[in-house]
This record gives C-alpha cells, structure tokens and sequence, in this order.
C-alpha cells in the first residue's frame, strides 16, 4: 500500500511527537530480537491494528506474549520475561493467580453477565467497597468497566452534585485518555496527540510537588515545591471564584493521584494531600481520588491516600480490582451519589458478573492478615537492591518509594539533576533483550517505574536486580 506523505501539526511539531508509518513500523518488527512466530504475528499486528496503540510506543516493538504465570510472561516462541510492568497494575497479584482463575471459571459457568443490574456478586462487592473505601458516613458505589469510565462517572457526579463546571488537577496526573478525560491528563505529550479533537474545557491545572526537584534553581528542571499550592489557593480567589475573598468558587472538584503513576512513579511529600483537603474543606470543594494505580496495596497501604491521613469525598479504582478483567468502582459519601435519577448512569459491562467475582478474591487477598506487611518487605528488598546499584551507577539519581510504588530517575549530571532519556530509552531496549519488561515515563521521559505484582517471588526480585544492573552497566557503555 501506498503511504501518506506525513504532515505534522503545529502542536506535534511543538511537541516533539512524530506519527508512526505502517513502513517505519514493518522496518522495526525486522529488526527486533524476537523468534520467527512473534516476527510474523507483529507483522499481522502492524497490519491489522491502530498504529496509535500504546504497545508500538513503549517498547520500539512490543513482545507478542501467550502466556502468563505469577510474575513470568512468555510470548509465543517461549522466551520467558521477569513482568515489571503488571499490566500496569492490572495484574497486580500476578498473572493468572490460582484462586482469582478458580473464581472466574466458576461464576462463569454460572452467569457472565446481566447488563447493568444488581446480582449477587456485584451487591456484595459494592457493600465490601463501601466500607473499604475509608470515606466518611454512608457510602454509595457506582461500578464500570475501566480507570478512565470511573473518573468520568467522578467528574459528572461532582459536577451534578455541586452545580459547578470546574475541575481542577495536578500538572503531570494521568486520568485517562478516552474523550472524557485526556483533557484532565496532563501527562507528558497526551493532549497533543488528540489535537484538535478537542478537550474538556472547564479543567484547571495546579503544580505537583516532588522532593527530587524541589529545590533546584535551574527553572529548566526544577520548580516542583510545595509553593504551587499558594498558586491554587491564589487561583481560587481570582481565576475561579467572581468574588475575591473566594467565596462562590466554581470548583466542584479538585481529582488528584495520591502519587503520581503514569507519569513514571512519583511520592509527593507526605503532606501534599493533607494541605488539598484543608484547601477543599475552606472553599467547600470535594476532593476526589484516583486510585486506579495506587490502590489495593501498590504503597503497602490498601490506598494510597491513607499514607497522609485524610479522607476523600469520592474514590476511584479500578486495574488489580478486577484480577486481570476490566472493571472499575466509583465510591462517594451517599449524598453525592443519591442526586441521580434513576437511568442517569448506563454502562452495558458495568459491574459485570465475572470480573465482579475475580474481585472479591482480589479483595479477600489483599485484606488478609499480614499481606500488606509482606508488600512492605518485598519493596524494602527492592530499594536495598536498587540504593546499591545507584552506588555503582551514578545515573540512577533518585529513588522513589513506597511499598511495592517505584520510581527511577536517571541524568546524565547528578548535580544539575539533568534528565538523560536517552539512557532510559537504552534501558528499556536493553532490558527487554535480557527478560526485564520495563515502563518508562517523567516529566523529561528520564524515569522508569518498576512494578511488579505485588506478591513477587524473592527469589525473581533478586533476579530482576542482577539484570537491572547489568542492563543499566550496558546501557551506559552504548552512551560513550
């Protein structure tokens, strides 16, 4: 076939973003360290699917995997890789656990779905839900099919509940990439891959703070301190708010990650959301949650937001809930969700009978006794692992972590904290010719986040630093 010529936007051009052709892709695929089955089935991929997909982005090709089990996947020539990436978070106990496989063939012999109707399954969930979530008072849930479709179903509530069309986010936050939400993700070069689609226009964006960079004077790659809030609580006496003492803002709600995931795995400091909710709780704005990456023991807590000790208005999860189906949950004080009429929310999947199933195994896993203790431990193992690869490699200059939540910053000058993402690209590719399945992301494209299901053997952890260290060694030699 014929290839168009490739003519970019002015916003493309801005942001550095280039289309992929079918051409440059075939021209990867023969070039990948791949076996012959996966070789074709990428060539009939790169045929037969959008080349907007994320796969043909994150690695310069993705593997064709067949198989998965526990922490290992394995495409279909039989090579075997060490799973960091979860599906991103999707698998979070691992790829077909025993016990969510065994609750997914028994309710599917039993009934698969019923359209948006209560059943059995999905009404207890929803009251395990409720009182899990941590929200004050009386919960209600509404459930559907994905992170994305739960903050959409977030955003409409608050706007409906308060009578008010703003929401406002973090700088850097991932919401989601469907039409209702790219425009609250600010992650790097998102909206400009939509242009001009369009976008929500009633989102307001505040700065996210990151100790690594808090105090760096270079303007170029510092910036990230507390004082940004100053900035939003300036804003919603002026930007957002007729009056100028604040009162009669049009915020209905400001919708943060308690840490920041897609974006490549940031901590905020500790009291990033406390000072949110005070904000919230002043200017009578609810304050939502979104842990579809964060939540169900990622932090080594069941959500991320109880590490600073507040309590949202309305939650969001989704990814690890569904033990590898798609299902996402809205948990709200009842008030806020009770405003609807009935058939105001219509979702055919939503609450769907299997994956509702899978996640009370989900459930009943991570709120068993000592589990979350043994993500702690798991992580520690991690981080004393990677503290000493950074003492070998001074690229590695900052570690985020939290549990099983880490994210890894490399420069090129570990004094001026410059970004290099042209190592991390390196790595990745590296990594994957080792085994190593491996994300990558940052506000410079500099990070990569490593997560593994959160019950990973030690034996793999071990394993997955020995690699690391050795991609990384390699990494760097291919620099000089």
């Amino acid at each position: 076939m014929s290839e168009k010529p490739r003519t970019l936007s002015a916003v493309e051009r801005a942001a550095g973003e280039a289309r992929l052709t079918e051409a440059e892709l075939l021209a990867r695929i023969d070039n990948a360290p791949f076996g012959p089955k996966a070789q074709a089935l990428a060539h009939r991929a790169a045929r037969c699917e959008s080349l907007g997909n994320v796969g043909w982005g994150l690695f310069p090709v993705a593997p064709v995997i067949e198989r998965g089990e526990g922490s290992l996947l394995y495409d279909v020539d039989g090579r075997r890789y060490i799973d960091l990436l979860s599906g991103f978070s999707a698998s979070g106990l691992g790829n077909c656990h025993p016990a969510v496989t065994e609750a997914i063939r028994e309710q599917a012999g039993r009934l698969a779905h019923f359209f948006d109707f209560p059943h059995p399954e999905r009404i207890r969930l929803a009251e395990r839900l409720g009182g899990l979530s941590g929200i004050e008072g009386e919960t209600r849930v509404l459930f559907g099919t994905t992170g994305s479709d739960g903050v959409e179903s977030a955003v409409k509530t608050a706007r409906f509940y308060t009578g008010k069309p703003y929401v406002l986010v973090a700088k850097g936050d991932y919401h989601g990439a469907s039409f209702g939400t790219v425009g609250l993700t600010s992650r790097r070069g998102m909206n400009a891959a939509y242009f001009p689609g369009g976008t929500d226009a009633h989102v307001g964006f505040f700065g996210f703070p990151h100790e690594y960079r808090a105090s760096l004077p270079d303007p170029e790659f510092g910036g990230f301190g507390m004082e940004a809030l100053d900035e939003l609580e300036r804003s919603l006496k002026g930007t957002f708010s007729p009056y100028a003492d604040g009162s009669g803002n049009l915020v209905a709600a400001i919708l943060v990650e308690p840490f920041q995931s897609s974006s490549g795995y940031y901590v905020p400091p500790r009291g990033y959301l406390k000072r949110l909710r005070d904000i919230c709780d002043e200017h009578g704005i609810l304050l939502a949650v979104d842990e579809v990456q964060t939540g169900l023991g990622r932090t080594g807590k069941l959500w991320g937001y109880e590490h600073s000790g507040i309590r949202p208005d309305l939650l969001v999860t989704s990814k690890t809930l569904g033990g590898g189906l798609p299902l996402s949950a809205l948990v709200a004080r009842a008030e806020v969700l009770e405003a609807w009429r009935p058939t105001a929310h219509i979702n055919t999947q939503a609450g769907n009978a299997v994956a509702c199933a899978a996640a009370h195994v989900v459930l009943d896993l991570v709120t068993a006794p000592g589990f979350l203790d043994e993500v702690d431990r798991r992580g520690e193992r991690f981080k004393t692992g990677l503290d000493r690869i950074a003492a070998r490699h001074p690229s590695l200059g900052y570690i985020d972590h939290t549990g099983i939540y880490l994210g890894l910053e490399f420069v090129s000058d570990p004094v001026r904290k410059t970004p290099d993402p042209a190592l991390v690209s390196r790595i990745r590719t590296v990594g994957l010719q080792r085994g190593l399945l491996l994300d990558h992301g940052g506000y410079f494209g500099n990070r990569i986040p490593l997560i593994p299901a959160l019950n990973i053997p030690y034996e793999l952890i071990d394993e997955t630093l020995a690699a690391l260290d050795e991609t990384i060694g390699e990494a760097e030699e291919g620099a000089s």
